[in-house]
């Protein structure tokens, strides 16, 4: 069971709005034997895509293995989890690799896993050298292929993370990959920056080896959505529990959200809730607005991380103040002193490798979540309020 609005994570396929034709895209070039590249910024739902696109994938015949880059502490560790993912498809059963390292420790299989479940892995689990276990870890994909015949299609998730646990990490990767056959490899990351130099930077490893496929700017709508499949959405989701939503609503939430998935699904979820708590079968302006406040008090938890990330860095939060206020960004602090023009340049790019803000053009910025622009804006006014009243 999931929320009526799922937030906070992968949604099902039902609640991917707008996406459909740019999901079909995605399959068709993985099945096809193409390398794909999947960068934008979090919470827009990259990896709710890319589960759905194996799922697909799976129902036409593919294996599939999604690894996530983030939280491996060592490449040990990262190689443990693409041999995790590639048994899985053999066992049906998860952390797979276990299992083939007792069998290879001379324990007998269990039930749930056989001796040919995990024979890929089998001399895996003896290697004790980590660098060792990790490139052959990379070559269990292509391993499987050769073994069924199948296509097999590997996610690598917040591949940027991968690059932390060494100076060669890609470097090796792209060795072992680029010479794979039958397999077609996804790569998602949020810090657009560091892929879109991995990717398309010449001397970097993985230099045009994937087609970057643009999620946030899919189709010419911002993040991808064509405002009209919101509406269809909505109306269709309210309607299912005897709720309406007009189009004047559906358009004052999409201006107070910009349209970002997972901030319009939170109004909408503190919206659903709201309506079925009072009894309310039409929506009005002045549940949108509790509704608004009530989503603006569930995300001041992760907007306040930002911002106290963005305080242990000179000029970041000077600046992101003046994204949020639409300000001169190249003007005098509030002493009267400019700020240094490469130190406002260097908040900016920092800013967009965070995946926080985005350039629309000369001198123009603005925040990728319109509501954290809200959330910096009342910062200020906070800050402004407990000047002129002194606290008791």
């Amino acid at each position: 069971m999931v929320p009526y609005f799922p937030v906070g994570g992968p949604v099902p396929a039902a609640d991917l709005v707008g996406r459909e034709s740019y999901l079909r895209r995605l399959v068709e070039r993985l099945e096809d034997g193409q390398h794909v590249l999947v960068a934008g910024p979090r919470r827009i739902g990259k990896t709710s895509i890319i589960l759905e696109a194996l799922r697909r994938l799976r129902r036409r015949g593919a294996y599939t293995a999604y690894v996530d880059c983030l939280g491996a502490t060592a490449i040990r560790g990262l190689g443990e989890r693409i041999a995790d993912a590639i048994l899985q498809n053999l066992s049906g059963v998860e952390r797979s690799f276990e299992h083939a390292r007792a069998i290879a420790a001379g324990m007998r299989p269990t039930v749930k896993v056989k001796y040919e479940h995990v024979e890929l892995a089998l001399q895996l689990a003896r290697e004790s050298s980590a660098q060792r276990f990790f490139e052959g870890a990379l070559d269990l994909p292509q391993a499987l292929a050769r073994k069924t015949g199948k296509r097999v299609v590997v996610v690598f998730d917040e591949f940027q993370a991968a690059g932390r646990l060494g100076p060669r990490v890609f470097d090796v990767m792209r060795t072992h990959v680029q010479a794979h056959r039958g397999t077609s490899y996804a790569f998602l990351g949020s810090e657009q920056g560091i892929l879109e130099e991995l990717f398309s930077a010449k001397g970097h490893a993985f230099y045009r080896f994937a087609v970057p496929l643009d999620l946030a700017d899919a189709g010419g709508h911002r993040f991808g959505i064509d405002p009209d499949d919101w509406l269809e959405y909505l109306r269709q989701k309210f309607a299912a529990k005897k709720m309406a939503i007009d189009d004047a609503s559906v358009d004052r939430l999409l201006d107070a959200t910009g349209g970002h998935p997972q901030d319009t699904m939170q109004v909408c979820a503190a919206l659903y809730y709201l309506m079925r708590d009072t009894g309310s079968r039409s929506v009005s302006a002045e549940l949108l607005e509790v509704a608004y406040e009530q989503a603006m008090r569930e995300l001041e938890r992760p907007f306040a991380l930002h911002w106290a990330e963005l305080g242990s860095h000179k000029y970041l939060q000077q600046v992101a103040k003046r994204i949020a206020h639409k300000a001169v960004l190249y003007a005098a602090d509030a002493e009267g002193d400019p700020v240094p023009r490469p130190e406002v340049l260097r908040a900016l790019a920092a800013l967009a490798e965070r995946g926080l803000a985005v350039k629309l053009g000369r001198g123009r910025y603005e925040f990728v979540e319109p509501m954290f622009g809200e959330y910096v804006r009342r910062l200020d006014e906070a800050s402004l309020v407990g000047a002129i009243v002194p606290a008791r």
